[in-house]
């Protein structure tokens, strides 16, 4: 919490209660660790120690990022927020428990609690598949799957900050997406212009299995294995229309975004 030395308040979460001079109207839950052995003490126990912070002087309001991973899903089309939350992976996990003691924390001290649960956020220093994605076009080995129609939910972080500023006062669980959930295909090449406009190569389905069970035996930082290859070749979308029926909230299109905006030292 708070990276940067000049930060008011500077603190590891994770294994540390912040100390609050004064007091917050809003405060906003962001400080996460997708990285499996970092993600319960970062994600859940950070949680609870920021609460802890919080606990003399409980903020009238609070909005807690969380992730779409809390379903545990990875093939489906429009889930939205009446899906069971059902987490598989560790980050996932974290981030239910977390949302289980915030609800159970603000309404002791009758603070109204917002969760927004993207799913792959793009935008400066973005993680996970979109990261390894940029990584790949940007050094040459990212290759589209020739028939991959595969569609991905992404949001861009710039509107999942409006949303942050808009869902405060309101409450309640929601998805946030940008409503048009690209192809794989299309993400990339919007992410390969904004890099110069890299050009990727297109290989057969049958050579990226061929490559993904050769980098099964690399390990994990191969660019592509099975899981990897999964991940690029199956459908994952989310429904956020939720949001967009309580607040004033429209989101860019991801691929558009990334194709149109001008960019200057102040964009995400």
């Amino acid at each position: 919490m708070g990276l940067n030395p000049r930060n008011e308040v500077v603190c590891d979460l994770s294994s540390s209660v912040p100390r609050f001079q004064r007091r917050f109207d809003v405060v906003v839950h962001a400080a996460g660790d997708a990285r499996s052995q970092m993600a319960d003490a970062v994600n859940y126990q950070g949680t609870i120690n920021l609460c802890k912070g919080l606990d003399a002087n409980p903020p009238q309001e609070m909005v807690f990022i969380s992730s779409v991973q809390v379903y545990g899903k990875e093939e489906g089309v429009d889930y939205d927020e009446s899906t069971t939350a059902n987490p598989i992976t560790e980050y996932g996990i974290s981030k239910y428990k977390a949302e289980q003691f915030l609800h159970q924390w603000c309404e002791k001290h009758s603070v109204k609690l917002s969760i927004i649960r993207p799913p792959l956020i793009v935008g400066t220093r973005m993680k996970g598949m979109v990261r390894s994605m940029v990584n790949g076009i940007y050094r040459g080995y990212y290759y589209h799957i020739q028939g991959n129609d595969a569609r991905r939910s992404v949001v861009h972080a710039s509107d999942v900050s409006a949303v942050v500023r808009k869902i405060a006062p309101v409450g309640g669980t929601y998805n946030v997406c940008d409503g048009v959930s690209p192809t794989v295909h299309d993400l990339a090449e919007a992410l390969a212009y904004r890099m110069g406009d890299k050009r990727i190569y297109t290989i057969s389905a049958k050579r990226a299995k061929l490559l993904a069970r050769i980098g099964d035996f690399l390990g994990e930082k191969s660019p592509l294995n099975t899981k990897k290859l999964e991940h690029l070749t199956q459908t994952l979308t989310f429904n956020s229309d939720a949001i967009t029926s309580v607040i004033d909230w429209t989101p860019n299109s991801v691929t558009e975004y990334l194709r149109t905006h001008n960019y200057d030292e102040n964009s995400l």
